[in-house]
């Protein structure tokens, strides 16, 4: 015989009883109605003596007549559920309140001796009977209520949940069952812990181990719902430190007691398949994981990561083998380190990432560089002087990732650079057309501009001609292919709107262009993308004088429509344009064909001088066409020493190798640019510091002020109330 469930323990303790007397009074009601309609009550339904149809019955009455007998409907006592299943045509003509009694009624059943058998016995029998005598009838109760023809017994233990029993007592505080339940509970002091504590260091075992795991999981879900299930309860919040070391440091320690780890030549971990003790420890451990999840996603400080992630890194071999936990952690581990506005918790959370990756590649860095990206593109979303640094370290730092196995970032990277192709396919289809007149939006995003620049960066790191060398002997990054697509989904989406308004979009991506270009040493044409901006309205018309704060083109991509025209916004793109120009060039100071490559843009610069009456402007040009020629011809006199022509493209390649391009005359001017620049961001840095400081002391103050004035008004209600007296 089966065992009896707890279900069915607790109806019978608390419903059975009142169930059966219930229904029993049901029935009487239910005779008294079949009596008062002139139908029998009987076990076998009984033959008409003048056999009559459903509709001739009810012809003989009118409707008035039919609702004048009433329904006595008993009134159920509190705690139980009524069920009424009978064959007569009450059932489609009942009232709400009966309906709602019969189909709450799934949930009550007799000890198997009781009469409630017997009537599902009957009512299918009568059903039967019902279809063979009057199959008028029983097809209008086909119709109009099939339910009642498909009734079947419902078996109550088997509804009830032990879920719904636990409700119950939970709302029942002074019901002796959850008096026992709460006081057997157990309080967390200091003196459990201590003894906990010598006992996994002593001697462990699964079945401590998981005593503290349970503990540590009913302190971490303190004020969620499942701390009212727990065995455990924590009265004193002071124990809540030395429980999280507890649980954090001294679980793993004992797990690796009990379990040690396999470590191979190459330091990779591994349990021992032979222990028979990695069952329950996997299972401990699957419990473990939600502790782990809700610490990660509730970290503050740079303390609790680097604890939470320390021990996360003890026994993640543990859940190498169960994929589904191991991707939910990954991936709160990776939104932690995309969302967090702290550097040394961005920092903590990469140093894990990076390890657990170089651990077990096959098994983690897939969902590590998967997760990374889609992760940063949703921190991306906002780009302003307060996340920009955040924002660059999660580039960087994921672009190392992307290095740890090429062949698998090839793949990976091929996905995602072929999907930002499409999207910029489908935005110039739109924009063609009269279909979507905001299709551009798509693609003129801070989300789409991250993503080719952080592509940019992989690419640039990992297909370095530096580092390609490898035993002396050319080792070509996989990754190389995925420049040339790159570059041309960069051209295109600069040139989609090439209007003035866009141009702090070109000017970032250009950026990312020099950056790729000086990483991968690949030629790139990027001054017509900058001389472009010298033919557009913006510099053939004179600007407009207006008193529009300047721009900072480093955190916009877009200008307001104020801004076009005017005399700042001139001056702005002034900058940008000597600021590019210069940065591109920089890249080819030392390079054999620096001249030939300079005289095409000197010239035009020259050209268009003549026409520009822009003064400022046209001094900055003068100067940068000054060190453009004197770089020239640096390397003309430094070539006119070399005794081996183009031809020869290894020289060629060596030529200068071992000098500075500081040290070169357009290089020196870089030099000087960049530290100006350096020196600007800083002060807008410290700008903003004082600034969210000064905001931080307006709002104590403004608190303090607030609470003088409560204080205040009490203290004079006060003395109103006694001067009333």
């Amino acid at each position: 015989m089966a065992k009896t469930s707890k279900a069915t323990k607790k109806f019978q303790n608390k419903h059975l009883k009142h169930t059966l007397e219930h229904r029993r009074e049901v029935q009487k009601q239910n005779k008294k109605i079949a009596q008062r309609k002139g139908k029998s009550t009987g076990s076998e339904p009984e033959p008409p003596k003048v056999k009559k149809t459903a509709r001739e019955t009810f012809d003989d009455m009118s409707v008035e007549q039919f609702f004048e007998g009433g329904f006595e409907v008993p009134k159920p006592k509190r705690g139980t559920k009524i069920s009424t299943a009978e064959d007569d045509s009450e059932e489609e003509s009942g009232s709400e309140n009966e309906e709602e009694d019969q189909s709450d009624e799934g949930s009550a059943e007799d000890d198997g001796e009781s009469s409630e058998e017997d009537d599902d016995e009957k009512m299918a029998q009568n059903m039967d009977a019902l279809k063979e005598n009057d199959p008028e009838f029983y097809k209008y109760l086909k119709e109009n209520d099939k339910q009642l023809l498909d009734f079947e017994a419902v078996n109550p233990l088997d509804a009830m949940s032990d879920d719904e029993s636990e409700a119950e007592d939970s709302e029942k505080d002074e019901g002796p069952l959850s008096e026992s339940k709460r006081r057997s509970r157990t309080d967390i002091t200091r003196e459990l812990l201590k003894k906990c504590d010598d006992q996994l260091k002593s001697n462990p075992s699964t079945q401590s181990i998981q005593r503290v795991v349970a503990a540590f999981k009913s302190a971490v879900n303190f004020d969620n719902s499942e701390e009212q299930n727990s065995k455990f309860t924590m009265n004193d919040p002071s124990v809540l430190t030395d429980l999280m070391m507890l649980g954090l440091q001294s679980v793993p320690r004992a797990m690796h007691k009990i379990s040690p780890y396999k470590v191979n030549l190459r330091g990779i971990r591994s349990l021992n398949e032979k222990n028979d003790k990695n069952t329950n420890l996997g299972r401990i451990m699957k419990s473990q994981a939600g502790s782990y999840l809700a610490l990660l996603s509730e970290i503050n400080n740079t303390e609790t990561a680097a604890l939470v992630l320390s021990s996360l890194q003890e026994v993640l071999p543990y859940y190498i083998s169960q994929r589904k936990i191991l991707k939910q952690l990954v991936g709160a581990v990776v939104e932690v380190w995309a969302s967090t506005r702290d550097v040394d918790t961005q920092v903590a959370t990469y140093a894990f990432l990076n390890n657990a990756a170089r651990e077990y590649p096959k098994s983690v860095l897939d969902v590590v560089l998967r997760s990374s990206y889609s992760a940063f593109l949703k921190s991306c979303r906002v780009t302003n002087p307060h996340t920009v640094d955040q924002l660059n370290f999660a580039k960087n730092s994921a672009a190392e990732l992307f290095g740890i196995d090429e062949q698998l970032s090839y793949s990976i990277g091929f996905d995602f650079v072929r999907q930002l192709a499409v999207h910029l396919r489908n935005s110039l289809t739109g924009t063609s057309g009269a279909a979507s007149k905001d299709a551009y939006k798509s693609i003129y995003n801070w989300q789409f501009c991250h993503s080719l620049d952080f592509w940019s960066r992989v690419l640039a790191r990992l297909c370095n001609p530096e580092k390609e060398l490898v035993d002396h002997k050319s080792h070509e990054s996989p990754l190389r292919s995925l420049i040339y697509p790159l570059v041309q989904v960069t051209l295109g989406t600069i040139r989609l709107i090439p209007t003035a308004q866009f141009f702090p979009l070109r000017f970032y991506l250009i950026r990312s262009l020099i950056r790729l270009s000086q990483g991968t040493e690949v030629f790139i044409p990027i001054f017509p993308l900058v001389l472009e901006i010298l033919t557009s309205t913006a510099f053939t018309k004179p600007g407009k004088p207006s008193s529009l704060p300047a721009i900072d083109f480093d955190y916009q991509i877009k200008v307001s429509l104020q801004y076009l025209g005017t005399k700042v916004y001139q001056d702005g793109l002034s900058e940008q344009l000597i600021e590019l120009s210069s940065e591109y060039f920089a890249l080819y100071s030392k390079n054999i064909a620096f001249p030939e490559l300079a005289t095409p843009a000197i010239l035009s610069l020259r050209r268009f001088m003549k026409k520009s009456k822009n003064v400022r402007f046209n001094k900055q040009l003068q100067q940068f066409v000054e060190k453009l020629n004197a770089n020239a011809s640096f390397i003309t006199v430094k070539r006119s020493r070399v005794d081996y022509g183009p031809a020869n493209k290894t020289e060629a390649a060596n030529f200068l190798k071992d000098e500075s391009w500081e040290f070169t005359p357009l290089g020196q001017f870089v030099v000087v640019q960049r530290k100006t620049r350096e020196e600007r961001q800083n002060l807008l840095k410290q700008a903003l510091k004082d600034e969210e400081n000064a905001k931080k002391n307006d709002d104590d103050v403004d608190m303090e002020d607030a609470v003088d004035a409560i204080v205040s008004g009490d203290e004079d209600s006060m003395s109103e109330e006694e001067e009333e007296e």
